[in-house]
């Protein structure tokens, strides 16, 4: 193993993640060592802050992982099969692009952290086959930057605030087999920007309002594909769907959401 920039012999038990073979007492020791395309794997469970500063894949062998990582740069990242714990991944640099890929993890925010994904500036996000719980605001964040967001196979549960929080900038975002359950909002949509999102065959289970519109008067056009059971919940501020399964038409976040809602028979 590598132990400040020299050669030792290291007990198993010691080492936290592996490179091509060589094991690194810690996650950061392991990402100096990297090569950009290197896959970083966890050998344990891992206590640890770290900053990504390379293109690489991080697999955590469905070990725990408790802490931040945080990308400062604008990379290509794909993290994989971990369980984090109080922990998440955040990208910080506005300016910067990224393009970020995160399946079959797992989320706890063990009812302390605030988001698992956060991440600002112009970025191509895609979240796929993951499970994420307790997290005191919601499971992704998006202050600013334009992004493309796809998300898959994903349930958010015991989020208190909301599943998904757009906050600045134009996103272009599809959510298939979302499953949402006991949060105030599904999606938050907090800006003046026109925002166009796909929803296809999600759930949401005791949801207040699916879909919110705030602090803006620009339209939401939500297209919704599939079977999508909003549990009763409202879609937007104005658009009440009582019952609960919306198929194949965009909804408006405006009073012209009620008319659309009539005209494709609802009440």
């Amino acid at each position: 193993a590598k132990i400040n920039n020299t050669y030792s012999v290291a007990l198993a038990s010691d080492l936290s993640a592996s490179v091509n073979g060589i094991g690194y007492t810690t996650l950061a020791e392991a990402i100096t060592a990297a090569q950009s395309g290197d896959v970083i794997t966890f050998l344990q469970d891992i206590t640890e802050n770290v900053t990504i500063n390379k293109n690489v894949t991080i697999d955590g062998a469905d070990k725990k992982y408790t802490g931040t990582m945080t990308d400062n740069a604008g990379l290509t990242v794909t993290v994989q099969n971990v369980n984090f714990v109080n922990g998440g991944f955040d990208k910080t640099a506005k300016g910067a692009t990224g393009n970020y890929t995160f399946k079959d993890c797992t989320f706890d925010g063990a009812k302390t952290y605030a988001y698992p994904l956060s991440f600002r500036g112009a970025n191509t996000i895609n979240v796929e086959n993951c499970i994420v719980k307790d997290y005191l605001y919601s499971f992704l964040y998006v202050p600013n930057g334009t992004n493309a967001v796809s998300v898959k196979n994903v349930t958010v549960e015991n989020c208190p605030n909301y599943a998904v929080y757009f906050a600045s900038g134009v996103n272009s975002a599809t959510f298939e087999k979302l499953i949402v359950k006991k949060s105030n909002r599904g999606f938050l949509i907090n800006n003046t920007a026109n925002r166009a999102f796909t929803i296809k065959d999600c759930t949401m289970k005791n949801v207040d309002t699916a879909i919110e519109h705030s602090n803006g008067t620009n339209t939401i056009t939500c297209t919704a594909l599939g079977v999508n059971d909003f549990g009763g919940a409202a879609l937007s501020e104005y658009a009440v769907i009582k019952g609960a399964t919306i198929t194949g038409t965009t909804y408006y976040g405006s009073v012209q959401g009620m008319v659309e809602k009539a005209l494709n028979g609802q009440t």
